[in-house]
């Protein structure tokens, strides 16, 4: 949304795709031996850790500036920014574990309109969804599902406590009103506490411009299924203060959950509309307060697992509210983060078969970080506390968590980075349970980055698993925490063409599953792993073609020996971005899924390849209109065995920014 701009800051075209292949876009940023220049867009009143002035940024500049070289006032490419693999905001290059990183560029080009299938492109990340917009829509990374996953958007954690397991559905999630994600990938729990086995999705929302005044951006777009999709956004920067507001709809007649070639023809529509507001004011020249609110409210239909006989007309409803406070103060050698968030979950299921028809999970997290620089490391501590809380319509229950971690980052010398990271969680049914990261960057050669990292974590049983199933009767005493470790190896290579090249191996094995096999949850004896091997290559050609493309290979096994269910075995990733005229860009990809066991009994679902492609015209260098087809093959396919899938849809639409 609002300006867009090419890597070192000059405007691009509205609707013009970067020619920089999509998920490796580099933002640059500019250093001399006393100053550290970021946009304003990337600081912490808009994102969880982020520092919005230099005082408060005088930690990632001093661990970014402690291994460079004394030469005077010379300017040095600090490159990307990651601002959620660490405590503190840290270059891509001197971070130790796997993040990928969509900026607003990769975003709003993607060839899909949601948040999910656009994550899907990245290497290690698949998705499957029971049914269209709106259907419960679930994320894996490197073969672990969402209840491994935390979710977070502009710091305020996500995840439903009254799911079955606490986790986020992203099936009404649309890319209207978001300009940054970050996927950690591998145990985080030590920075992130439960959940947080398989990794951490962070998305940041529409932000203020960089400069001082008020930019407006608008959207429309129609299609197939009597689709259609609106957006609106606005921000201001003044000179003490920022604000911005984003607000979408999307209208859709869909098509059936339980896939239409089972013989199910009734469609299961869906109507949305996701906003959120970021607000920051700057009191003194070191202390900033603001805040954060998001809403979703949705209505869709579901149908029943799939198959023959599932099509029914099941009316669900869903609304979710979010705030987040914030203050930060730059108070000498330490500074300081309090901020304050509370979530809150409704769900509507009328005709369930299931226990209550009404869910309602709320989550209250206090936080507290500082930061302080020693000599040529970063230290952070700091303190949380949670409470997670599930009501249905025959009970409710409730725990809570306060948490102590810990981080050092430490710059050995201009080629090597290190981390270690720990953190206690003392949770109200289960005691203390330590876990810890450690992770290093070493840039073995001009152009060569080795990363590796250890991790361990952990996930407590949700409120439904100890009190469940399906709502609450008698508590089950026997569950305990999964736990977890996680390693990853992996080589990153750029060449002077360009062209850029990863591999990264990872392996993840967790103790203590915690199942549904047949009357209730249970607690599986034995280790569970996941490991794999990730590859990833971007190739530009000439000055308007980028080629990229990523293959994953994924090896998952429970205690039992049998793989995990919807886990492909292959995935791969091809894919084009080009500007074809100075007016007329275009962006297609192929994705091939493969090798995949679901169902009860489990079989084999069959293989597909799916294509979608979309084509800008630049009207004026801030309008445009476009054409994006999805499933341009008319494949047929189902991420979950039984539930629908688009056939080939085509939409128009209308980008515009002033």
């Amino acid at each position: 949304m609002f300006t867009r701009r090419d890597a070192r800051g000059a405007q691009l075209s509205a609707g013009f795709p970067h020619v920089v292949a999509p998920h490796r876009l580099r933002r640059f940023f500019t250093v001399s031996a006393d100053t550290l220049k970021i946009p304003e867009r990337v600081h912490a009143g808009k994102d969880l850790h982020m520092k919005k002035n230099q005082l408060l940024l005088g930690s990632a500049s001093a661990f970014a500036l402690a291994t460079l070289p004394a030469y005077g006032q010379d300017v040095f490419d600090l490159g990307e920014i990651t601002v959620f693999s660490n405590q503190t905001p840290t270059e891509v290059a001197r971070t130790g574990v796997s993040v990928e990183i969509l900026d607003e560029t990769d975003i709003q080009n993607s060839t899909s309109t949601t948040a999910a299938d656009t994550l899907s492109r990245l290497p290690g990340v698949s998705v499957s969804s029971n049914g269209g917009p709106g259907k419960q829509t679930s994320l894996r990374i490197r073969g672990l599902p969402d209840r491994y996953i935390g979710v977070r958007i502009n710091g305020i954690d996500v995840t439903d406590p009254a799911s079955t397991q606490t986790r986020y559905n992203w099936g009404g999630l649309t890319t209207s009103g978001l300009s940054r994600i970050e996927v950690l990938k591998g145990s985080q729990s030590a920075l992130y506490g439960s959940e947080a086995i398989g990794g951490v999705v962070n998305i940041t929302t529409t932000q203020a411009p960089e400069n001082i005044g008020t930019e407006f951006s608008f959207g429309v777009e129609v299609g197939t299924y009597d689709t259609l999709r609106t957006d609106f956004a606005v921000g201001t920067r003044g000179e003490r203060g920022d604000i911005a507001f984003s607000i979408s709809r999307l209208d859709t007649d869909g098509f059936s959950a339980a896939d239409e070639n089972d013989g199910n023809t009734e469609d299961d529509g869906y109507l949305g509309i996701q906003s959120f507001l970021s607000a920051g004011y700057e009191l003194t020249d070191s202390i900033r307060v603001g805040a954060d609110l998001i809403y979703f409210n949705e209505e869709t239909n579901i149908d029943a697992f799939g198959g023959p006989g599932g099509d029914a007309d099941r009316p669900f409803f869903t609304d979710r509210r979010g705030i987040r406070t914030y203050a930060e103060i730059a108070a000498g050698a330490i500074d300081h983060t309090i901020e304050a968030s509370y979530f809150e979950t409704e769900r509507l299921d009328k005709l369930t078969p299931f226990g209550s028809p009404f869910f309602e999970g709320k989550r209250t997290e206090l936080r507290y970080l500082g930061v302080a620089e020693i000599d040529s490391a970063v230290l952070s501590f700091g303190s949380e506390y949670s409470e997670e809380e599930a009501l249905f319509s025959n009970g409710d229950a409730s725990y809570d968590v306060f948490s102590v971690f810990g981080e050092v980052q430490y710059a050995v010398n201009a080629d090597l980075d290190l981390s270690a990271a720990l953190r206690i969680d003392d949770h109200s049914e289960f005691g203390t349970e330590p876990t810890g990261r450690v992770a290093l960057a070493w840039r073995a050669r001009e152009g060569t980055i080795v990363r590796a990292s250890l991790g361990t974590g952990f996930r407590a049983p949700s409120l439904n698993e100890l009190f469940g199933p399906f709502n609450f009767g008698t508590p089950n005493p026997d569950l305990d925490p999964e736990e977890s470790r996680s390693f990853e190896l992996g080589v990153e290579q750029s060449f002077v063409n360009g062209i850029t090249a990863e591999a990264t191996f990872f392996y993840t094995e967790i103790d203590n599953l915690i199942q549904y096999p047949v009357n209730g949850y249970e607690q599986v004896d034995g280790t569970s792993r996941s490991r794999g091997l990730e590859l990833a290559v971007n190739a530009p050609v000439g000055d308007r073609i980028a080629l990229f493309g990523n293959y994953t290979y994924t090896n998952t096994m429970d205690a039992d020996g049998d793989p995990f269910l919807r886990v492909a075995e292959n995935e791969v990733l091809l894919g084009l971005s080009a500007f074809l005229t100075d007016r007329v860009s275009a962006d297609v990809t192929l994705n091939f899924v493969g090798d995949r066991l679901d169902g009860f009994p489990r079989a084999s679902v069959k293989d597909y390849t799916l294509i979608n492609a979309s084509v800008s015209y630049a009207l004026t260098d801030q309008s445009s209109i476009y054409l994006r087809v999805e499933n341009l093959t008319d494949e047929e396919y189902q991420t979950a065995a039984g539930f629908g899938t688009s056939d080939r849809a085509v939409f128009v639409g209308l980008r515009a920014a002033f």
